[in-house]
């Protein structure tokens, strides 16, 4: 904000700089006027700052989640996730179904897994019971980062069973309560960007006669439930 600074007149400029007073005033030593002066000036920088300043009723709130999911993870000690099978053995038993697992097929997935050894890695494995899965993502051969499909592997036989294969964008997967997988997913609206999804979906696996069957799906868009 301008401050308007009012300047003295010739004549007190004259007095000012040559130690000289106005009539009618007694003559005091330059010290205490420019001590005068000094606070003057304090006080007009000080109203400038006050003026400019930022809102101090201006919050900063903390960054929420980005993502709804209300299941917690699984407490149960799972083990290792490279056990009882290596990623090599996972890997060659996606391609050799051609994605088709127990429940769902994602042959699409299938094909990125024989071409991009590093698009497959381990997640967190879970337990169903006394039962272990393992779990592994799939990430987008072009975007590392992205996830785009996860695979539930269980062992049959002393080898690796592919018992569910699940696809979306910017997928999740993670263990729930009481044996449960949670699968996430974003969900883009017209003209989102790829960075920033309107929302997500959420849905829970549950292993019923030996299938992991799908649950209700939880959804959440522009904020809305």
């Amino acid at each position: 904000m301008h401050i308007p600074i009012r300047r003295p007149s010739d004549e007190v400029s004259r007095a000012l700089s040559s130690n000289q007073v106005v009539p009618g005033q007694k003559s005091r030593p330059r010290t205490v006027l420019r001590t005068v002066i000094a606070t003057a000036l304090a006080t007009i920088t000080l109203a400038g700052l006050s003026a400019c300043g930022p809102d101090k009723g201006l919050r900063v709130e903390p960054e929420g989640e980005t993502s709804p999911t209300q299941f917690e993870p699984a407490n149960s000690d799972s083990g290792p996730p490279n056990k009882p099978f290596s990623l090599k053995e996972i890997r060659k038993t996606i391609v050799d179904s051609s994605g088709i697992a127990v429940t769902g097929k994602a042959t699409e997935s299938a094909k990125v897994v024989a071409d991009c050894k590093e698009c497959l890695k381990f997640a967190t494995p879970f337990l169903s019971g006394d039962k272990k899965f393992q779990l592994v993502t799939v990430a987008n051969p072009k975007q590392k980062s992205e996830i785009v499909a996860g695979a539930v592997i269980s062992e049959k036989d002393s080898r690796p069973r592919l018992e569910l294969i699940a696809t979306g964008n910017q997928l999740k997967l993670s263990p729930g309560k009481n044996g449960t997988l949670v699968v996430q997913e974003a969900m883009y609206a017209d003209g989102d960007e790829a960075c920033c999804p309107s929302g997500w979906s959420v849905q829970v696996f549950r292993l019923h006669e030996g299938r992991f069957e799908p649950g209700q799906r939880f959804t959440r868009l522009n904020g809305e439930t």
